[in-house]
């Protein structure tokens, strides 16, 4: 259930975090706030050190995982305008 819920968490906030990096209006500073915001819950309700550093592990890897693939999105779209 912990790994879940650390999956989940850490998706929300790389989610966010993907969108701040790729936005370039105003709103992208709503989304950078929604993943501080995520990071401070989780971070009140799971104080122990192995539960944060997976948290903030993950969520790394999965802001890594999500700009490669929506490179790969992009690589894609402009090849089929051209």
């Amino acid at each position: 259930m912990r790994t879940l819920v650390v999956i989940g968490f850490s998706l929300l906030c790389a989610g966010m975090l993907t969108l701040f990096s790729q936005i370039q209006d105003l709103l992208k500073y709503l989304f950078s706030l929604g993943a501080l915001y995520v990071g401070i819950q989780f971070f009140k309700r799971y104080e122990t050190r192995s539960m944060r550093i997976a948290f903030v592990v993950t969520t790394v890897l999965f802001y890594f995982i999500f700009a490669v693939f929506y490179a790969i999105y992009l690589t894609m779209q402009q090849q089929q305008a051209a």
